[in-house]
């Protein structure tokens, strides 16, 4: 009875561990043309249908130009102002927008205003060589980017004014989809990941609790709930003013 005891065991403590709360100072930097991002969600944690990054970059950085051979990114701007920038055109976007970019698509940031601007984006599935610096159009001696520029291709999203989704398959985002909340106390919505899927709850405003039936995991500002696998939840919005999350579902 005893290895079977030990063997029940360590299913359950497997079983626990779909559900991960990752604190923002544990996420790792990595650095393209002249913009520090931190990877928040990625493969090395396990993820392998969504990637979570943040972007904090001044004023005239850019972000270099690249593509994403497999990837759909999706781009969000929760502070400040951006230009999207494809070959020589740019076009701005501002706090509370977003830029869905279609695998393929040639497509960098220019930090557009006076102030810093915060963007956070999620690939869809992960693009590992971004990390290397690979795609780094800037670099000394790199090559241009491989890929296209299809006007009306980049698609732009006032996520603010949504509560609920803001990109899905209508809107060509078929690999994942996009949503925002703002929650009051204790207000809540169900979720459920499917076998094999994987969910991300980042905390922009406020703070946050998820149930899982077995256990409540708490987030603040700037921390991500990331699930992967089968799970049904119960997230709550846990701090006295407004909680803000952005959700991520990659079936």
């Amino acid at each position: 009875m005893r290895p079977r005891a030990v063997f029940f065991s360590a299913a359950l403590a497997v079983s626990a561990q779909n559900v991960r709360v990752i604190r923002f100072s544990e996420s790792d930097p990595f650095r393209m043309g002249e913009v520090t991002s931190r990877r928040i969600v990625h493969p090395g944690l396990g993820a392998k249908k969504t990637t979570l990054n943040l972007s904090i970059s001044q004023p005239e950085a850019e972000f270099p130009q690249h593509v994403h051979d497999i990837s759909d990114d999706t781009i969000l701007v929760l502070q400040g102002e951006v230009n999207l920038r494809q070959g020589d055109s740019l076009r701005l976007f501002k706090a509370g927008e977003c830029a869905f970019v279609p695998t393929g698509q040639i497509h960098g940031t220019v930090t557009a205003g006076t102030g810093d601007a915060v963007m956070i984006s999620f690939q869809n599935p992960p693009d590992l060589i971004l990390y290397t610096g690979a795609r780094d159009s800037k670099k000394a001696g790199a090559a241009p980017p491989k890929g296209v520029i299809t006007p009306g291709a980049v698609k732009f999203v006032n996520f603010k004014e949504k509560n609920g989704f803001f990109t899905n398959a209508g809107l060509g985002s078929k690999k994942a989809t996009g949503s925002h909340f703002q929650l009051k106390k204790n207000k809540k919505f169900r979720a459920e990941v499917k076998v094999g899927g994987e969910q991300v709850f980042f905390v922009w405003k406020g703070a946050l609790r998820v149930k899982d039936g077995k256990k409540v995991y708490t987030a603040g500002e700037r921390d991500t709930i990331f699930v992967s696998g089968e799970a049904k939840l119960e997230v709550i919005g846990d701090a006295e003013g407004i909680t803000e999350i952005i959700q991520v579902q990659a079936p």
